[in-house]
């Protein structure tokens, strides 16, 4: 008898199983705890919407892709082009921020973490999108559609790769390396906790593209000064972007999610407390908002030379 899921918008616990049933090709497990969601299929905007419409995909991959690769401009917080994939399942580098400071790095543990991504897990949309886009790097024609569907996007703009989800092998790093130099037009950027993968990939003498800006994303287990040292010597590192411990007030009022919000001076100051904490006497804190953190346009993570925060709570 199949079970049935109570909660019609899939806990983060049972998006996680959906998620590790489809990357292990069980189409028939996938089907069971599909067809366990409740809810109307043709009721737009639903999980069981878009699980169902998730399904038909999977079931035949040769089909063109149900959700979009790129996200075209992002939204007021993201104003640029965003490419997402699974959080925690494609960040080999993860440490704390996805199973909790101190904790082993197991399956146990998994999402246990501070990692904010697993928060756009509320909205269906965002999830089954950055499933698909798992999947699609994962195989050779799934490659080429992102590669179709890059090529597509409008000279002049700005791309953010790995908004969600990160490099997971060299493989991919590479591909996507690759794929920048195709559009020299573009300015691209992003974050990383895979730090293995680069150092691996420059030891092979590859060129790196002169349009990528990477930044040392906190939280990876490979943390610690000579692994910063020895990544800042890229020449496509930027610098580093860290998760600094806040009060939770800031984080229950959603001071970091834009200069507007209620206590974001108070906050940003809380953060460049924290950066001095740790040794970081000049910095910046960002504001959430990557289209109003610098004048004219600009955003610090693909332009700034200093090492850049956000809180996260205690």
């Amino acid at each position: 008898m199949t079970k049935i899921i109570d909660k019609p918008k899939l806990s983060t616990p049972g998006k996680i199983d959906l998620a590790r049933l489809a990357l292990a090709n069980d189409l028939p497990g996938l089907s069971k705890l599909v067809a366990a969601i409740p809810g109307d299929p043709a009721k737009a905007g639903t999980t069981k919407f878009y699980a169902v419409r998730f399904l038909e995909w999977f079931a035949d991959q040769n089909g063109p892709a149900r959700f979009s690769v790129f996200m075209e401009t992002g939204n007021s917080k993201l104003p640029f082009y965003a490419f997402s994939s699974l959080p925690g399942f494609d960040c080999p580098g993860a440490g704390a921020c996805l199973y909790g400071e101190g904790n082993k790095h197991n399956s146990a543990n998994f999402g246990k973490g501070w990692c904010y991504s697993f928060t756009a897990w509320r909205y269906p949309a965002a999830f089954f999108r950055q499933l698909q886009n798992s999947l699609l790097l994962r195989s050779q024609g799934g490659r080429a559609v992102i590669a179709d569907k890059f090529q597509q996007i409008p000279a002049g703009k700005t791309v953010r790769l790995y908004v969600d989800g990160d490099f997971p092998n060299q493989e991919i790093l590479k591909y996507w390396m690759d794929l920048c130099k195709t559009r020299p037009d573009l300015s691209l950027y992003g974050y990383s906790k895979s730090w293995e993968l680069f150092l691996a990939l420059d030891r092979t003498g590859y060129a790196w593209p002169e349009n990528y800006k990477l930044n040392l994303s906190g939280g990876s287990r490979y943390a610690g000064q000579l692994w910063i040292e020895r990544m800042e010597k890229l020449p496509i590192t930027r610098g580093q972007f860290l998760a600094v411990p806040v009060d939770r007030k800031f984080i229950k009022a959603r001071s970091y999610q834009d200069k507007t919000r209620p206590m974001s001076n108070e906050y940003r100051a809380e953060v460049r407390q924290a950066m001095r904490a740790a040794g970081i006497q000049k910095g910046f804190a960002c504001p959430g908002n990557c289209g109003n953190c610098l004048p004219n346009g600009k955003h610090a993570c693909d332009s700034l030379n200093a090492p850049i925060a956000i809180g996260i709570h205690n």
